[in-house]
């Protein structure tokens, strides 16, 4: 079998596909992955043939917009109205036609089976639509595109299927979604769940040496940094060290160190990003709500404290408090109060309350369906279609 893949161009949107690539290609089947270079680089990295289109896309840059030096996003808009949230799905939409027929030239001359994207990106299913293969949607948090949303792309989209000789904006025939029962959109279209696997990229394990209860990852993640976040990361390890008797690791590009300081006893800069090397062995994920760290951390059974910035992140951290795993600050006021931080991290470390809502969502996500049985009903999909074509 013969799997395109394809992505808008974020590396945080890509990665969530790789165990089922990983085990497609395991399988034995062949994989070409297809975008800008935000997305073909990392693919390139883990081994992945691919085929670059454009110029690197900088999501990291369209986020800055014109917010004023010094200030993060959530200090000047606030926590955005759940409608807003969902209609970053229109970024996206307007994303699509720029490379589809560059994507859809390359599929004809390649011949997929199948083709698999993710779920913001919308011109997988109309090329897998025009080669008469299926098409899979794979998401990758916890804050899936509404059935309004997908509704107004589709009909946006219209046109540009009806040049391509369709009659309608072709849906995916499979949706497979990462989140668990506990932390799954209720409204959320239907989908097929597959387990999520904490991304390890080709790093070292991060060792904790203090005993258990005070082993702390922080990762706020790079974009957090890159939009003004140092001064919310410094006050989040001061908080630590008031705790007292914490170890934390704290992920951290170079560039951003000077404007964070000199770190406390017992916390260390790494430049690794991984959720997979950093969180094993943590008491305590500190993050930004990003999906990797939250069902990363999910996955292995961490109670999370959730530091929202942007979009999507604000439910991701919604969805750990109600589940019971965490606790989330969800307002510039909140996350800026230095004593609201030590309260929040001594709750999380010293209660056992979280440990015991976060062992319940590792439990539900081990229950659910490996990459591995996702990819053989991927295989049982393309069999079916080439039966009925």
């Amino acid at each position: 079998m013969r799997v395109l893949i394809i992505s808008t161009p974020v590396d945080t949107h890509f990665l969530p596909m790789l165990p089922l690539i990983r085990a497609l290609t395991g399988a034995g089947h062949q994989v070409l992955v297809a975008g800008q270079p935000d997305v073909t680089g990392p693919a390139g990295a883990a081994g992945l043939a691919t085929a670059t289109f454009g110029d690197a896309f900088h999501y990291a840059e369209l986020r800055r917009g014109r917010r004023p030096e010094g200030l993060r996003p959530i200090e000047v808009l606030g926590r955005p109205p759940a409608q807003q949230i969902d209609g970053a799905a229109q970024m996206w939409r307007n994303h699509a036609p720029y490379f589809l027929y560059d994507y859809l030239e390359l599929a004809r001359e390649w011949r997929p089976d199948l083709v698999v994207s993710e779920h913001m990106d919308y011109a997988g299913a109309v090329i897998a639509k025009v080669l008469g293969v299926p098409s899979v949607w794979h998401r990758w948090g916890v804050a899936p595109t509404s059935e309004f949303m997908l509704g107004q792309t589709r009909m946006w989209l219209g046109p540009l299927c009806e040049r391509l000789g369709l009659d309608r904006v072709p849906a995916p025939d499979l949706v497979l979604d990462p989140a668990p029962p506990a932390l799954a959109a209720p409204d959320a279209p239907p989908a097929i769940p597959i387990r999520p696997e904490p991304h390890t990229g080709d790093g070292t394990p991060w060792t904790y040496t203090a005993p258990p209860g005070r082993r702390v990852a922080v990762a706020l993640g790079g974009y957090t940094l890159d939009l003004g976040g140092a001064p919310l990361l410094r006050r989040l390890l001061d908080a630590l060290a008031e705790v007292g008797g914490v170890e934390a690791v704290v992920s951290a590009a170079p560039a951003h160190r000077a404007a964070i300081g000199t770190l406390p006893a017992g916390m260390t800069y790494t430049a690794e990003r991984a959720p997979g090397l950093l969180f094993p062995g943590a008491d305590l994920v500190v993050h930004h709500g990003g999906p990797g760290s939250t069902l990363g951390a999910a996955a292995l059974g961490i109670p999370q404290l959730v530091l929202p910035q942007l979009g999507e992140a604000f439910v991701a951290g919604d969805r750990i408090a109600a589940a019971g795993a965490g606790l989330t600050l969800d307002s510039a006021e909140l996350q800026n109060d230095g004593a609201g931080l030590v309260s929040a991290v001594r709750t999380l470390l010293e209660e056992p309350g979280h440990r015991a809502g976060a062992a319940h969502l590792r439990e539900q996500i081990e229950a659910m369906p490996s990459a591995g049985e996702v990819a053989a009903e991927l295989e049982q999909l393309t069999l079916r279609q080439e039966i009925t074509a």
